[in-house]
């Protein structure tokens, strides 16, 4: 099956790949499907309800079957907010990494969002969604949820990610989600 990435995504593998630290070698990637976007450049496990390489249910997960301290990159990407409960994740990730740990949430307040919002569309919520976003976040909300559950954070990355923007040249955009995330950045980085 292909992956298709909407236009102005296409740089988002690249920007995300950029934030991991150059003395990384082993990645377990939660919540990610064979094969990862680390897979290629990282000693790679992946982590999911199916075709991973650890197959398990995220929702009250039971222990991770790895050692503790074993990997160098623990990658939560666009997970938590589709779990009811990520505490214990959260936990067996730190558990788990020797060095870092990478979590990239959603921002769901973009402008085009918060306009969709105006006319009558809620974002991301409609109707029963087994397994649709459970949480949103805006960049607030984000921030004190890594706060925390890990106390602080090393680096932070904003990624653009607004409808149209693709026609945007792509320095025009990181400007605006480094700016302005609030309503320009869709996701948000932590390097942790």
């Amino acid at each position: 099956m292909e992956n298709k990435v909407p236009l102005g995504m296409k740089d988002r593998p690249k920007q995300i790949l950029n934030l991991v630290p150059k003395d990384v070698k082993t990645v377990l990637d939660i919540g990610s499907v064979k094969p990862s976007l680390f897979s290629e450049r990282y000693k790679t496990l992946t982590m999911d309800y199916s075709n991973a390489d650890i197959m398990m249910d995220l929702n009250g997960l039971q222990k991770i079957p790895l050692r503790s301290k074993s990997i160098n990159l623990v990658v939560l990407s666009q997970i938590l907010e589709h779990l009811f409960e990520f505490e214990n994740l959260i936990a067996e990730a730190k558990r788990i990494s020797n060095k870092y740990i990478l979590v990239g949430l959603p921002n769901e307040f973009t402008i085009d969002n918060r306009i969709k919002f105006l006319f009558g569309v809620p974002p991301s919520l409609k109707g029963y969604d087994k397994n649709g976003h459970k949480y949103l976040f805006d960049i607030q909300s984000a921030e004190e949820l890594i706060q925390l559950f890990f106390k602080g954070y090393l680096k932070k990355y904003f990624l653009f990610g607004v409808t149209g923007g693709r026609y945007l040249p792509l320095a025009t955009r990181r400007i605006l989600a480094r700016f302005i995330p609030g309503l320009f950045a869709a996701q948000i980085y932590y390097l942790i």
